[in-house]
């Protein structure tokens, strides 16, 4: 019978792939199971330490004790399971289980061990290794890394992150293409930086998020607990100024490196994809279909020019594509034919 305390040695890593199959059967089954298992997993990544010798009562306490010391900033949290835009909701989806992987990653040559939590592929890193080394994602594919030093990353999918083999010898960077989330552990020696082809994203000692995908044409970096500092990529309007974020910060810098702060952004939008959650607030739909493609592993187009200038404010929480879809499909009042990855939407009542 699955215990409480299993829920730790499934996010230590510490179980089988059956055991591991069971434990996520057991939560899915209770609403407050899946509640527990996100305190849990948060007090993993924000604390920065394992959970194992604290106990379940012990990490509840630590979840809320560094809640409190962030001035009640937290990292992502539980999520209603359903889907919306406009005035029509969409398709539930179950809670405890986020969309499924794709494996195959490009492995490192580095010593590591690799093993499957949560629904992700993980990598801990052990030892600096001799030449660099690229952690890479697949569409539909999420990663999560422990450095030696204490900092973990969640690499979302599609997405690159490539350390350099003297990674933590005189300082700590990496450069990203892609999105990730990182816990930094605070070292004021070697300060931990995030490269990306439009800024560079420095650690004050925090837990915050990088997007910065190739085809997209700007960074952004959301701050969800501590202090970072950003500065523009060498030659942009910011390259001078660097811009101090602190939690519930949102910063994006554009093409031409003109850079744009929002205070007292909503965590639960812009760290859902942590949990295994899509969250679009006003989004236009092709912003909607690229990220539901690259989530998915699809390819999803139009069918009707009409539908490009509609914007969404919706949710996603199922690991189908095919339940997403239908959710999609009933906000824009459109019908969906899919071949294989390949997905067209085509609105049942054509706009003039």
């Amino acid at each position: 019978m699955t215990k409480q305390s299993d829920l730790l040695r499934l996010i230590e890593g510490e179980c089988s792939p059956e055991e591991a199959a069971a434990i996520q059967a057991w939560v899915a089954a209770d609403p407050r199971r899946g509640e527990l298992l996100d305190d849990l997993r948060a007090v993993w990544r924000l604390s920065g330490e394992g959970t194992r010798d604290w106990g379940v009562e012990g990490a509840r306490k630590g979840l809320l004790d560094a809640r409190d010391r962030r001035g009640g900033a937290r990292g992502p949290g539980p999520f209603p399971a359903r889907s919306r835009a406009m005035s029509a909701p969409a398709a539930p989806g179950p809670q405890a289980l986020a969309p499924r992987p794709r494996w195959g990653v490009l492995w490192p040559a580095a010593a590591a061990a690799a093993l499957v939590l949560a629904g992700t592929v993980v990598w801990r890193l052990r030892a600096p290794a001799a030449s660099p080394r690229e952690y890479a994602t697949a569409r539909g594919q999420r990663a999560e890394l422990s450095f030696s030093d204490g900092t973990r990353v969640l690499l979302g999918v599609d997405s690159r992150l490539r350390v350099p083999g003297d990674y933590g010898v005189r300082e700590r960077a990496v450069e990203l293409e892609g999105q990730a989330y990182f816990v930094v552990r605070r070292d004021a020696r070697r300060p931990f930086r995030v490269h990306t082809r439009r800024g560079t994203t420095e650690d004050l000692g925090t837990a915050f998020d990088v997007r910065a995908y190739r085809e997209e044409p700007y960074l952004q970096v959301v701050v969800a607990a501590g202090r970072v500092a950003l500065r523009g990529a060498r030659g942009d309007a910011t390259d001078s100024v660097a811009l101090t974020l602190k939690p519930r910060d949102r910063a994006v810098i554009d093409a031409r490196g003109n850079a744009t702060t929002t205070a007292g952004v909503s965590l639960q939008q812009y760290l859902a994809w942590t949990r295994g959650a899509l969250v679009f607030n006003d989004a236009p739909l092709a912003s909607v279909l690229t990220q539901l493609g690259r989530w998915y592993d699809l390819d999803i187009e139009t069918g009707d020019r009409s539908l490009d200038g509609e914007r969404l404010t919706i949710s996603f929480t199922t690991q189908s594509a095919d339940e997403a879809l239908t959710a999609l499909a009933k906000v824009l009042d459109a019908r969906v034919t899919r071949v294989e990855r390949l997905v067209r939407l085509i609105p049942v009542h054509p706009r003039q």
